[in-house]
C-alpha cells in the first residue's frame, strides 16, 4: 500500500513539475530543485551590491515578508501580552531561536503556528513555517560577504507525504523570492567628499575629536543617536557613547572641555589625491576595467580605496555581471599612467599601535579612562591598563 502511494505521488509530482517548468519565466538568481518521495528541497542564490547588514535588516523585518515572500499573506507575533498593539506589531518581538509567530498563507486561510529556529546576525536566519495542517517547510537564509557585495542563499526543505507542495509553483513564484527581496533592501547612502574639477586636491570639513564627541553627545541627549552611530572612527564612537551615558548620569550637563569644543568651527582641510584617482586614467572606462581585472585576480584593496562612489559602484556592478556570465572580462588597459599598487601603510596619517598606547597610558595616568574602556581590542586594552598600573607604581 505504501509503495503504491509513493509511486502515485512521484508520478503526480513529476507531471506537475514538468507542467510548471514548461511555462516561461525569467530570474537573475541561480536556482536548483530536488525531489524524492517524501522529501523536497529547492535552493535560490542571488548576489546583491549591498552589505550583509543592509540585507539582514530586511530579512529580520518580519512585518514585510508579505510583500516579497511567496505564499505569505500576513505574519503576526505569537505573544502573550496585555497591550493590544503588541499583538499586531513586531516592534517588541524578540527575534531569538524558538520565538513563535503566526502565519497566514492566504487571505481566506486561518493562522498557523510557526517559529524562528536560527538567528546568527548578518550570517544566517531560518524559520519553521507551517502553511496548512498537513504541510510545513524549513526555510534558511544564509549571507556570505563578497568583495563586490553579498551573496544570499535561500534553501527550502520539506518532508512528508505532501512535501511535493514545496516545489509547486517553484519556477513561477518561489524561484523569484530573492529577486523580490532586492526591491526592499534599503540603499546605503554615504556622504562623499566634493572633488575639484582639476582632481588635484579635495576639500573636506574637519572637526577635532572633542568637537565631534560634543556635537554627537548633544544630539544624543535630545534623543537623536544618528550622529553618534555615523561616526566612522570606532574609538571616537565608543568614547561618544560612554560620554553620553556619563552625562545622563550627571544630570545632562556636558563636561567643561566639551562645552568649549561646541563652539569650534569646521575647517577645510585639503586631502591628498589617492593613487587610484580617476585623473591618472584617460577615461572612466579604463579605470573601471583596471579595477575589475585587479579584483578578479584577488586584489580588492585598490577597489576599496577608490574615493569615487560612482566608479566603485560601476565596478562592482560589472563584477557581478561577469560572475553571472552576462559579461566577459574586459582587457587590462595598456597605458603607462596606471599606478602600481601600493602596499605601504598610512603611518604618517593614522596613529600606530605604539603611539596609541603611549597616548592612552598618559591619559589613563591623569584619570581619563573613557577612551581606553571604549576600545574593542581586549588585548590592547589589557596592555594599556597594565602599563598604567606600572606607571602609577613608578611615580609612588
Amino acid at each position: 500500500m505504501l509503495l503504491t502511494i509513493a509511486t502515485i505521488s512521484v508520478l503526480f509530482v513529476l507531471v506537475l513539475f514538468i507542467w510548471d517548468t514548461s511555462s516561461g519565466y525569467e530570474t537573475q538568481s541561480n536556482i536548483r530543485s530536488f525531489y524524492r518521495p517524501f522529501y523536497a528541497q529547492s535552493s535560490v542564490s542571488h548576489e546583491y551590491l549591498s552589505t550583509p547588514a543592509a540585507i539582514w535588516n530586511t530579512l529580520t523585518a518580519l512585518d514585510g515578508y508579505s510583500s516579497w515572500f511567496p505564499h505569505v499573506s500576513r505574519l503576526l507575533p505569537d505573544v502573550s501580552t496585555q497591550r493590544y498593539v503588541h499583538r499586531f506589531s513586531f516592534d517588541q518581538f524578540p527575534l531569538v531561536p524558538g520565538a513563535r509567530f503566526l502565519l497566514r498563507p492566504n487571505s481566506w486561510s486561518p493562522f498557523y503556528h510557526s517559529r524562528v529556529v536560527v538567528v546568527d546576525e548578518n550570517k544566517e536566519i531560518s524559520f519553521d513555517l507551517k502553511y496548512n495542517p498537513f504541510f510545513r517547510e524549513y526555510v534558511v537564509f544564509s549571507l556570505k560577504p563578497q568583495p563586490h557585495g553579498t551573496t544570499v542563499t535561500c534553501v527550502r526543505t520539506s518532508r512528508g507525504l505532501f512535501s511535493f507542495l514545496s516545489l509547486w509553483g517553484f519556477s513561477n513564484t518561489k524561484s523569484k523570492t530573492l529577486d523580490n527581496l532586492g526591491f526592499f533592501i534599503s540603499d546605503e547612502k554615504t556622504k562623499e567628499r566634493d572633488h575639484e574639477k582639476n582632481g588635484a586636491t579635495t576639500q573636506a570639513s574637519f572637526l577635532s575629536r572633542d568637537a565631534t564627541i560634543a556635537q554627537a553627545v548633544q544630539a544624543g541627549l535630545g534623543g537623536n543617536m544618528d550622529m553618534i552611530n555615523a561616526i566612522p572612527d570606532k574609538p571616537t564612537r565608543g568614547l561618544a557613547k560612554a560620554t553620553l551615558i556619563q552625562t545622563k548620569r550627571k544630570g545632562g550637563s556636558l563636561p567643561e572641555h566639551l562645552q568649549k569644543a561646541l563652539s569650534e568651527a569646521p575647517a577645510d582641510v585639503p586631502i591628498k589625491k589617492q593613487p587610484g584617482d580617476v585623473s591618472l586614467f584617460s577615461n572612466q572606462g579604463e579605470h573601471i576595467a583596471y579595477l575589475v581585472n585587479l579584483t578578479l585576480d584577488g586584489n580588492d584593496e585598490a577597489l576599496n580605496a577608490v574615493p569615487d562612489r560612482v566608479i566603485r559602484g560601476k565596478t562592482k556592478a560589472m563584477l557581478a555581471k561577469i560572475k553571472r556570465g552576462a559579461l566577459e572580462r574586459p582587457p587590462m588597459p595598456e597605458t603607462s599612467s596606471i599606478p602600481a599598487t601600493s602596499t605601504e601603510t598610512n603611518s604618517d596619517v593614522q596613529e600606530n599601535e605604539e603611539q596609541l598606547i603611549t597616548r592612552l597610558v598618559k591619559a589613563g595616568v591623569d584619570g581619563n579612562l573613557d577612551e581606553i574602556n571604549a576600545l574593542e581590542n581586549k588585548v590592547l586594552r589589557g596592555k594599556i591598563k597594565a602599563a598604567i598600573v606600572k606607571e602609577k607604581r613608578a611615580k609612588k
